[in-house]
């Protein structure tokens, strides 16, 4: 079993990066891989800490892009390359995100709610700090009961309190993690709003540029979304992969490996994945 799409305490998670690692460990994954948002801090010791338990943790990252004028984000696996290019747009990336949340936070505080970016930055363990971070301090703050109630009332599209923030390209994306040494998958296109037929053309597109592989397997997917995804993959010649997005408490629901209970990503899906990784190298 595997799970190929988990965040920390890094980026939007609540666990450590450790503790993730450890608990893939217990359950006995194949192979696992922490995709932190906009980050790739922790990719030394997620190397070494796999070496040291003979363990197959790849390093990972998750990326914000826009394709089409919707979000699309894109996971990255291995980065065995020159990684300058890539950490450049990760610290510009951390810094576009910071300028969203002020901007986020005055529009909060424009009505009534006392929050501000130093309570944001102390309730936070480390950068990228995102909207993740502000759900919890509203939360905490007693102004909403759940991380998801915040989403839904100020942080998402349609919340009185958000605000767009600048993405790079999805094209552009796909070139910085293949300079990287990484394999570039599209992350849960079924939660992308297009049609059946839209979402074809789009990965055809995709696969034009150079994409790798989507995630066919998330925990929301339905079983018509995971079979529509598997003909795309043969038709396009890309990987699979998948994953839970474990968040810790930010999304209690699921849970490392398993999702919300019934969810499981085959081995089978490793061996292609790898082969995709020396392609690169």
């Amino acid at each position: 079993m595997l799970d190929l799409q988990m965040h920390s305490s890094d980026s939007d998670g609540t666990w450590p990066w450790d503790k993730i690692l450890n608990r893939c460990l217990e359950m006995g994954l194949t192979a696992f891989s922490i995709t932190d948002h906009d980050t790739i801090a922790r990719r030394k010791d997620i190397l070494e800490w796999a070496k040291v338990h003979k363990a197959m943790a790849i390093p990972g990252v998750e990326l914000s892009t826009v394709e089409s004028e919707e979000s699309v984000h894109l996971l990255g696996y291995f980065l065995e390359g020159p990684l300058k290019n890539l950490e450049k747009m990760l610290s510009g990336a951390v810094e576009a995100r910071n300028d969203r949340n002020k901007k986020i936070l005055k529009k909060l505080q424009a009505m009534g709610y006392q929050v501000s970016f130093e309570d944001l930055a102390s309730g936070a363990a480390c950068e990228p700090v995102g909207r993740p971070h502000i759900a919890r301090l509203l939360m905490e703050k007693g102004y909403v009961k759940t991380i998801r109630e915040a989403f839904h009332r100020f942080l998402s599209r349609k919340g009185s309190a958000y605000y767009p923030k600048d993405d790079i390209r999805l094209e552009d994306a796909i070139t910085l993690l293949h300079e990287a040494g990484a394999v570039s998958v599209v992350a849960h296109p079924g939660l992308l709003q297009r049609s059946p037929h839209d979402l074809e053309q789009s990965i055809r597109t995709w696969a034009d540029w150079g994409l790798d592989g989507i995630e066919v397997y998330y925990p929301s997917h339905t079983s018509q979304q995971l079979g529509f995804l598997m003909r795309l993959t043969d038709k396009f010649g890309l990987v699979r992969t998948g994953g839970s997005d474990f968040h810790g408490d930010n999304k209690p629901h699921i849970q490392i490996g398993i999702g919300s209970g019934d969810f499981k990503v085959p081995d089978e899906l490793l061996a292609p994945l790898l082969k995709k990784r020396d392609l690169l190298v």
